[in-house]
């Protein structure tokens, strides 16, 4: 009989969790670029990278100030505090008990159990025979790691956000900065074009498209306004505040990126992210649960003592009586055969959950990677671009001094320009967004900057 309850002890503690294995992965992101830099695990400043004192100023604030963060933390010490007694239903267990019996007779009760007032003390103990006790403590620990790693992934999301945002916020600036110069150039330009028009040199159907353009970069001035002053108010929220950072509100160039790109196996840097850990956690806790509900198929073993004293009695007021007791699953059987069903399945769809949570950080890991490098693409296009129509800029203003250009054609090149900053500001935004994205899918791999990016300015163009 013992021989019989070991190899079915053995049997439940069997770990399904141990053959999961996750889905292959390739050796290298899909969209990596031909020439990488070597990666290494920084996961807890990778905003460093950026070389902007108030991004990195806001990251650390939010760290202890968002809400999010700390609701986190609050679930991580209920996962603690009830995994500190995940074993109490297999210990021993004692409590005090009184009561008092309705007398049948006038003679005095020597029966211990039937005596007319008795105060009790009883102690009862199940054994686990097939390791529910290790079961339930294995599912304890894996809700303290799950609770950890939500922990964690609070703090990547909030990272990111608050740096995308922060991003987004100095592109708007910037825009916002272009805009106003590029309204007082249309406005120069449409009281130029009003002389003429005054001149007889020109219509008004021909000046109507400039001063709709003045309309338009008007209206396009409220809007920026608008969205800096919400991006400002999404950053004071995701701080855990409802007024927003001084240092919000001054204008500062553009942050940008400067770490090559990563190296090495997906499978490696994926290993971090914090909801990839957690359904590799929660395969473990369904297996567990899987244990526990076949333990519930065999038969139970509880021992059960009491010590007591009662009155009235004939001879000593002291009693006591032990002995085991067993509980056999027979009529309930069928509802426990379903239950271990519903654990295995719920165990299968533990492993799927997992392996796609595998395959959509890869997923996300990969669309960042080739985002990055559109965006660093189009930037050096731009800058390229910017710098050849700076140098046709200052001929034509060469030109307009000596008398031989229209002033027009001065203010038409200044306006071209700062079309063209305008659009080489987006693409600075988007590779940064996309730069964090990355960050983000891989849990903050920072990447060895390259010889090119050491040579690429820390900030963006100033707002000449």
């Amino acid at each position: 009989m013992a021989g019989l309850v070991l190899a079915l002890s053995a049997c439940q503690s069997s770990d399904l969790a141990l053959q999961v294995t996750p889905p292959p992965l390739p050796n290298a992101y899909d969209g990596a670029p031909y020439k990488t830099s070597t990666a290494r695990s920084n996961t807890s400043a990778w905003w460093e990278g950026f070389h902007d004192k108030t991004l990195s100023s806001l990251v650390s604030r939010a760290e202890s100030m968002n809400l999010t963060v700390a609701m986190a933390h609050q679930s991580l010490t209920s996962a603690r505090a009830l995994a500190n007694s995940a074993m109490s239903a297999y210990q021993l267990d004692a409590s005090v008990s009184g009561m008092a019996n309705a007398a049948t007779g006038s003679r005095i009760k020597d029966d211990f159990t039937r005596r007319p007032v008795q105060l009790n003390l009883d102690a009862s103990w199940e054994i686990p025979l097939f390791g529910q006790d290790k079961q339930a403590q294995k599912m304890a620990d894996l809700s303290v790691a799950m609770a950890t790693e939500d922990v964690a992934a609070a703090k990547v999301a909030v990272t990111a956000e608050i740096a995308s945002n922060y991003v987004h916020l100095r592109a708007l600036q910037k825009r916002r900065f272009d805009t106003a110069e590029l309204v007082g150039l249309l406005e120069n330009n449409t009281k130029i074009a009003g002389v003429k028009e005054q001149a007889g040199l020109a219509t008004s159907i021909e000046n109507e498209p400039m001063r709709a353009g003045l309309d338009t970069a008007k209206s396009t001035l409220l809007l920026l306004d608008s969205e800096i002053a919400s991006t400002r108010q999404q950053i004071a929220t995701l701080l855990g505040s409802s007024t927003p950072d001084p240092a919000l509100f001054r204008y500062e160039p553009q942050p940008i990126a400067v770490a090559g790109m990563a190296e090495g196996k997906p499978a490696d840097l994926l290993r971090a992210r914090p909801d990839v850990l957690r359904a590799e956690y929660a395969v473990g806790q369904t297996a567990a649960q899987v244990g526990i509900a076949k333990a519930d198929l065999y038969p139970k073993l509880r021992l059960n003592g009491t010590i007591g004293i009662g009155t009235p009695v004939s001879n000593s007021i002291l009693g006591a009586f032990a002995g085991p007791s067993v509980q056999l699953p027979i009529f309930d059987y069928g509802r426990r055969k379903d239950a271990v069903a519903a654990r295995e399945a719920e165990f299968r769809q533990s492993v799927l959950i997992y392996k796609q949570a595998v395959l959509v950080a890869y997923e996300e890991a990969s669309r960042a990677l080739h985002e990055v490098n559109a965006a660093r693409a189009r930037t050096a296009i731009l800058r390229a671009r910017l710098q050849r129509v700076s140098k046709l800029k200052a001929s034509t203003d060469v030109l307009v001094r000596e008398g031989l250009a229209e002033k027009s054609k001065s203010i038409t090149g200044a306006i071209d320009l700062l079309e063209l900053r305008s659009s080489l500001t987006e693409s600075i935004e988007n590779e940064a967004r996309a730069t964090i994205a990355f960050y983000k899918a891989t849990r903050g791999v920072q990447p060895v900057a390259t010889v090119d990016d050491v040579k690429r300015p820390t900030k963006a163009e100033g707002r000449k």
